[in-house]
């Protein structure tokens, strides 16, 4: 990845206005190679790289900040469609002899389902949030209605040169309910030689009893 100093830096900035003016019937061509690319079995990987005026970046630091001391968002972490999502400010690269004129916001997230529908809900679940984050960026149009919002972080997606599923025929949801299955099976049946005949069944009863939502 380069710098801002090699002149192409702000290359998301000129189509992020273009799709704002004319944002067409939907994703040019390219744009579908990209979400195709950055995609393992049922899971997505969305990399957006925003730039945002290099004096705006303590203000989002402190954001980002303050919101880390609260711990994962309330509202996201009730959709369970989303792996992870975390945000980060750039304000050089390695190697860098002085910064240059922009900072830039990463974007990091991994979810199922439609691309599209992910992007609508941060625009309609958390709107204040994204204005927050965002809007200090470059040709940022707000978090509603949700269409600008979507072609802006679209247009700043990246073409991921690898990515990798563990689980890639699993949903988020799945391997979540997984884990308590596994975890309550080991903490009632993982020394099952150590009980009667009629404990085991019970203990097995009990155990289907309490994971059957997540089997």
């Amino acid at each position: 990845m380069r710098s801002q100093q090699d002149g192409d830096a702000v290359a998301p900035v000129d189509r992020v206005r273009r799709l704002h003016l004319d944002p067409g019937p939907g994703p040019a061509p390219g744009e579908l190679d990209v979400i195709a690319a950055n995609r393992a079995g049922r899971a997505s990987g969305l990399t957006t790289f925003t730039p945002l005026p290099r004096r705006w970046s303590p203000l989002v630091r402190t954001v980002l900040r303050v919101k880390s001391w609260f711990g994962p968002d309330t509202t996201l972490r009730r959709l369970s469609f989303i792996h992870v999502a975390y945000w980060s400010m750039v304000d050089h690269y390695p190697g860098e002899k002085k910064p240059g004129k922009y900072s830039y916001l990463l974007f990091v997230s991994n979810f199922n389902g439609s691309w599209l529908d992910y992007i609508d809900v941060f625009s309609r679940a958390v709107p204040q949030k994204m204005v927050l984050l965002w809007g200090s960026a470059f040709g940022f149009p707000g978090p509603m209605p949700p269409r600008p919002f979507t072609d802006y972080i679209r247009s700043n997606d990246w073409h991921l040169a690898h990515y990798f599923s563990a689980y890639p025929g699993a949903t988020a949801t799945e391997i979540a309910s997984a884990l308590r299955v596994r975890q309550s099976f080991r903490e009632r049946l993982m020394q099952p030689q150590e009980l009667d005949d009629v404990q085991l069944v019970r203990a097995w009863r009990n155990l289907l009893a309490d994971v059957q939502r997540d089997l």
